[in-house]
């Protein structure tokens, strides 16, 4: 029998090569897939043992054809597809049986051309997943499904979620192909330890497909690709929050921890098993009484030099570690604690210790309790954890920026506590990004939902006998809808723009830049779901308030994402501190007196009078240019960063405490916070613009990103009329240009969520089924 890199000539073989060919053309292969393969080849009479062997090894995921097999395949293909009609071609069966005449075995009396075998191969190829239109697509090179559909947009929706999903949008469609297979459908699941089974199966199932071994390197056994990894958790988000989060505790969490604050014999022990699942592990950071304030953990790690060990301690019930995801299921946590050496706190550090043995015993000295039902994720298993002493070996501490050295005495090659503290809580910034992308993935389901919804919902009409108008073709429905759709498009091309940066960054050049932006767009970007979710919920009327139309567990899920990975408005305000000090490092060594020193001696810029002229421009050339948008954002961004400036000099002279006056300018530092972050996603939504030739596809983003500007330049008008930038009869010519983006954007509406590309089975919405 020729082995797994070679052509097997046999007809049993040759009659399966189209339908292995056309299932790994999109290199996946589903749970349910796997499942039925693996019984219909058992019940193929017509093929050997060795033959069903030789199929059975391509339908493991993790082992797809070598290239010069695939290769091999598409030869014989070819050769065959040119012998035959048309018709036969396309199928996949029949080109199958045309192909296993060719081999010298063939018999024409022997079971390839019965009814049984053609029953057979048409089975096995609806349990690989493949459809004739697919084959066609695949096999002949033109999309059936693309001549066939029809609609009236002024842009392809295929073209366009090319442009959105960007440079990965390959692992995208791979992801969105998984979550389609019924294995993953959606479930209404009310008993918490029920969900908490079936989300650990299906993180363990996307293990077994490889889709948690991304984020890792190379030679620890993952795959190197952070952009993917990103890329799978957003995608993750149309589907189940719960499955989303805790692939993001695992894989993001706590095998972010290790890889990034660890060191290499921690990647050798750890990383390999986390990534297949076989070790489970928490991220224990967050205790009951310091969430936000990171540096004043109370759980300590004293250092023993005698026994080359460390302490771990909870002193008291409310140092506590809290909200902690994987509590119930894992194995070890990597623990934050201040690191005590001979009576000195030298900070916040990381260590891995042990909860449960292999038998899933709690280990001595640990206490797990069950944080109960959620508002939403109960799905993951958050919980409760203390540590009564626990002893560790010394190489437990993550060490990559902090360890004890052989004579007992703490080595650092950064000198300043502040600066390692930051350093270290750096190493963590991909899950802020992607807890931002999810956000904006769960805004695209409600988007979807609520458009779909409103496009076949009727309403009224304006006299009795006449047809019922449309909500969508209602101003106030646009208003509630559209203007969404465009943000969610701006950040969404923000944050995808961040985690390209973010991956780039290799020597960690622009690591403070890419913090800060990600703190702003986390911020924003899961507000703009909470804000979205609601408004399309409300949209939908009492079909909205229904659990079986999604919005529920879209509410109930999302809900967090404002405040884990970083409350919104501590990271706001972590913002207004970068762009106080231009991200200069003196900020994070000196605090608020390194800004106020920053201040007075770099704060002289004075905004001159503006142009009358300028103020009243009603002209719709004017008020469409993308230079004014730009220019009206910086501008507010600018004006409030020198504003704050000169309220906190004002205070300082008059002998205000540094922190006072930070305080008292809080407010004043959040909307400059904000008015930077909008700018970004401007910023972003143009560069992406740039990038495209001219197509329907960018004409139509131009418009959503003329409306993005201009509905944000009219949620802040009383600011801009304040402070003389606008006249009122500027205002209200921007209110006009937005109604005419609106109604032009209107035929399009439907374009720019399925531009989305969420698969109905994603959306789990029933009224999405039912129009």
């Amino acid at each position: 029998m020729p082995t797994r890199q070679n052509l097997p000539l046999s007809p049993g073989i040759l009659s399966i090569i189209p339908i292995l060919y056309v299932a790994w053309s999109d290199s996946i292969l589903s749970p349910s897939e796997m499942q039925m393969i693996h019984k219909n080849i058992s019940q193929l009479d017509f093929l050997t043992k060795d033959e069903k062997k030789y199929i059975l090894a391509f339908s493991d995921p993790k082992s797809p054809p070598s290239e010069d097999v695939f290769r091999q395949w598409q030869k014989a293909l070819r050769m065959a597809a040119s012998s035959v009609s048309p018709a036969k071609a396309s199928s996949l069966v029949s080109l199958g049986l045309e192909m296993a005449k060719t081999s010298i075995d063939y018999k024409k009396d022997e079971l390839y051309n019965s009814p049984e075998t053609i029953q057979s191969l048409i089975d096995l190829q609806a349990a690989f997943g493949v459809n004739t239109k697919e084959s066609t697509r695949i096999l002949l090179g033109y999309d059936v499904a693309q001549e066939e559909s029809q609609n009236n947009y002024s842009f392809d929706p295929q073209v366009m979620a090319g442009i959105l999903d960007g440079k990965n949008a390959a692992i995208k469609n791979e992801m969105r192909k998984l979550l389609r297979d019924p294995y993953f459908a959606h479930q209404t699941i009310v008993n918490k330890e029920d969900y908490r089974q079936r989300t650990l199966d299906q993180l363990k199932t996307l293990a077994k497909h490889g889709y948690t071994s991304y984020a890792f390197p190379k030679e620890f056994g993952g795959l190197g690709k952070e952009g993917q990894h990103i890329a799978i958790f957003e995608t993750l988000a149309y589907h189940d929050l719960s499955l989303t989060v805790k692939l993001g505790v695992q894989i993001g969490l706590f095998g972010g921890a290790i890889a990034g604050l660890g060191t290499q014999i921690h990647h050798k022990k750890y990383l390999d098993d986390l990534m297949n699942m076989r070790l489970l592990g928490c991220f224990a950071m967050t205790e009951t009484n310091h969430g936000s304030n990171v540096r004043g953990l109370e759980t300590t790690a004293i250092y023993h030099h005698d026994t080359r060990s460390f302490i771990i301690n909870t002193p008291h019930e409310l140092a506590g570690k809290e909200y902690i995801g994987n509590a119930l299921h894992c194995h070890k946590a990597v623990v934050f604690a201040q690191l005590i050496i001979n009576g000195s706190s030298k900070g916040v550090h990381a260590f891995m210790v042990d909860v449960r043995d292999e038998q899933g015993n709690l280990m001595p000295g640990v206490r797990v309790e069950d944080c109960g039902y959620k508002m939403g994720l109960n799905g993951v298993d958050n919980g409760k954890l203390w540590f009564d002493n626990i002893e560790i070996p010394k190489e437990n501490l993550l060490n990559r920026y902090g360890d004890v050295d052989d004579s007992g005495v703490y080595v650092s090659d950064i000198k300043s506590d502040d600066k390692r503290f930051f350093t270290m809580l750096g190493a963590l910034v991909t899950g802020r990004v992607s807890v931002g992308l999810a956000g904006v993935s769960a805004s695209k389901v409600a988007l979807t939902i609520a458009t779909k919804y409103g496009l076949n919902r009727k309403q009224f009409a304006a006299k009795e006998g006449e047809e019922e108008r449309i909500l969508m073709d209602y101003p106030s429905h646009q208003h509630r809808i559209i203007p969404l759709i465009a943000s969610n498009y701006a950040y969404g091309f923000a944050l995808d723009d961040l985690a390209h940066d973010l991956v780039q960054d290799k020597d960690h050049k622009n690591r403070r830049l890419i913090e800060s932006k990600a703190a702003g767009l986390k911020a924003m970007a899961t507000w703009l779901a909470t804000d979205t979710i609601q408004e399309c919920r409300e949209a939908c009327g009492g079909k909205g308030y229904l659990a079986e139309n999604r919005f529920t567990d879209l509410k109930a899920d999302s809900d967090i994402f404002t405040t884990f990975e970083g409350d919104n408005t501590v990271l706001l305000q972590l913002v207004a501190k970068g762009l106080l000090t231009h991200f200069k490092k003196s900020f994070h060594d000196g605090g608020f007196n390194s800004i106020i020193r920053y201040l007075g001696g770099q704060i002289s810029h004075k905004f001159s009078e503006l142009n009358p002229i300028y103020t009243r421009n009603t002209d719709t050339q004017h008020l469409s240019d993308r230079d004014f948008h730009m220019e009206a954002f910086a501008y507010r961004e600018k004006k409030l960063l020198y504003t704050v400036s000169q309220r906190m000099q004002n205070f300082i002279k008059r002998r205000v405490d540094p922190y006072e006056a930070y305080l008292k300018c809080q407010m004043h530092l959040l909307a400059l916070a904000k008015a930077y972050v909008e700018r970004l996603a401007l910023k972003s939504f143009t560069r992406r613009l740039e990038t495209l030739d001219n197509s329907p596809e960018k004409r139509v983003l131009s418009k959503v990103c003329d409306l993005y500007a201009i509905h944000i330049l009219l949620k802040h008008k009383g600011w801009y009329l304040e402070n003389d930038y606008m006249s009122g009869v500027k205002t209200k010519a921007l209110r006009r240009l937005e109604n005419k983006l609106l109604q032009e954007l209107r035929p399009d509406v439907e374009g720019l969520v399925d531009a989305f590309a969420i698969p109905e089975e994603l959306l789990g919405a029933k009224i999405v089924l039912y129009n």
